[in-house]
């Protein structure tokens, strides 16, 4: 049987929206946004701890009076040191 699409639901509706905003006015594509009963989680990966903080900011314009739950991780950009090279054989 084949599977039939759902219609999206009004939290479609709101992160389609969050996410052009974060594309739109941040640039911002490698972060997701899930909702849930508990608030909004954000996941993913920036390159600066500002870069975190604007992002938040951002959604909790948004969404106001939702509850935001920052789970952005900030990528590190520094050279691996010799200890962390990975020895071929």
């Amino acid at each position: 049987m084949p599977s039939i699409p759902t219609d999206p639901t009004p939290d479609d509706y709101v992160i389609a929206r969050v996410q052009d905003a974060l594309a739109s006015e941040l640039h911002e594509l490698d972060v997701t946004v899930t909702l849930t009963a508990a608030g909004a989680f954000l996941t993913g990966t920036v390159t600066t701890r500002e870069r975190c903080t604007d992002i938040a900011e951002l959604v909790r314009r948004e969404l106001p009076g939702v509850d935001v739950h920052n789970d952005v991780a900030v990528a590190s950009l520094s050279e691996p040191s010799p200890e962390d090279a990975e020895e071929l054989r």
